[in-house]
């Protein structure tokens, strides 16, 4: 029997259902019977992984537990404070920022999907992954590489977890014929070849972590700077290295635009793109020789009109609409099969007593659909 710690939240902050799944993260695993989400995290600072289990009994519970009991509570508590940015409130943002910008907002509910911040170099991996992909084939691999190459951390429910694989560990025991044959096509040497260039750039600046070499260059960089460094590695483009900034180095402003989203900005907003903002930005970019080389002026003309119009919080705003535009989320069940769902929906009544405004959230019934 878990014993389970909470985290109280106000209602309407946080859905599991739309959050774990929807690509963003890819190794989170739900529990159908016991409606639990597992994984493992390196929680501490050392290079130890945990197992960890959150479920949402109620909108404004947030449930944690770790099976192997092999970090402290209130550490753990604070970790996922920060993985799920509790610090950020996204209804004030939604109803109180971006309603006041975006009359598209007023037709949303934000549906409790917020930016997670996770490990900066899982992040950059699984979204090499993502090239041309879906969200269930993105999660077969990312759980064959922990599966093939990452350490076994646990068991839960007969179901094995592992940890995620450090450059060093898929640059020695991987190889470009074993990740194809493992169904990863031609992602598979992009993999390769970036784990190797990682473990070799972190050696020379003095890191043994990956993620600490990524947080290190985070905090030193600019984004335009950042981009370009992550562009160095194979298969990271202009889109895939937004996705890292935004989901694994917590630069909240930062707006991936892919073909849904370039959709959503010459549909509703009408967006053209300007010569003159054109021939700006390929000035601004004349001494970034990757970013000149790999960015669609276009598309980052359209991430610079979404980062004017929804502020500092830009790629959270993002994350609404295109969550909207996708409309499912899809992830692997302790069962082994990946499943895709409806996004949970809300029925939110905002009433005004004594001068103040209050939220009450009701959460609709989420439809399984068929597995893919």
């Amino acid at each position: 029997m878990l014993k389970y710690s909470q985290i109280v939240l106000p209602k309407g902050e946080l859905c599991l259902g739309n959050v774990l799944q929807a690509g963003q993260a890819f190794r989170w695993v739900f529990n159908e019977d016991e409606n639990y989400y597992a994984t493992s995290m390196r929680v501490s600072s050392d290079d130890q992984y945990s197992l960890v289990v959150v479920r949402q009994p109620e909108d404004h519970i947030l449930e944690f537990a770790c099976p192997t009991d092999k970090c402290e509570e209130e550490v753990l508590k604070e970790y996922l404070s920060r993985y799920f940015r509790l610090d950020v409130s996204l209804q004030e943002l939604h109803y109180s920022d971006w309603q006041t910008k975006d009359a598209r907002f007023k037709g949303y509910s934000p549906k409790g999907i917020r930016m997670l911040a996770q490990d900066p170099w899982e992040t950059l991996v699984s979204f090499i992954c993502s090239s041309n992909n879906n969200i269930s084939r993105i999660t077969k691999m990312c759980s064959n590489l922990c599966l093939h190459y990452g350490k076994k951390i646990g068991c839960l429910d007969s179901l094995d977890f592992y940890s995620f694989p450090t450059s060093n560990e898929l640059s020695e025991k991987a190889s470009e014929s074993e990740l194809r044959e493992l169904g990863f096509g031609y992602r598979a040497r992009y993999i390769i070849e970036t784990a190797k260039k990682m473990a070799q750039d972190k050696k020379i600046a003095g890191f043994q972590r990956d993620t600490d070499y990524l947080e290190y260059l985070n905090a030193h960089m600019t984004y335009e700077q950042m981009r370009e460094h992550l562009m160095s590695y194979q298969g990271i483009g202009p889109k895939v290295s937004d996705c890292i900034c935004l989901m694994g180095l917590r630069m909240d402003e930062v707006v991936p635009v892919d073909v849904h989203v370039g959709r959503i900005a010459k549909r509703d907003y009408h967006f053209q793109a300007k010569k003159s903002d054109i021939k700006s930005l390929a000035e601004r970019y004349r001494e970034l020789p990757i970013t000149r080389k790999k960015i669609n002026l276009e598309l980052d003309a359209i991430r610079l009109m979404f980062l004017e119009l929804w502020g500092p919080y830009a790629g959270w705003a993002q994350g609404i609409l295109f969550t909207n535009e996708v409309g499912k989320t899809s992830g692997r069940t302790s069962t082994g099969e990946i499943k895709r769902r409806k996004l949970v929906e809300f029925e939110e009544t905002r009433v005004k007593q004594d001068g103040k405004i209050s939220l009450h959230v009701e959460r609709k019934v989420e439809i399984n659909a068929l597995s893919s």
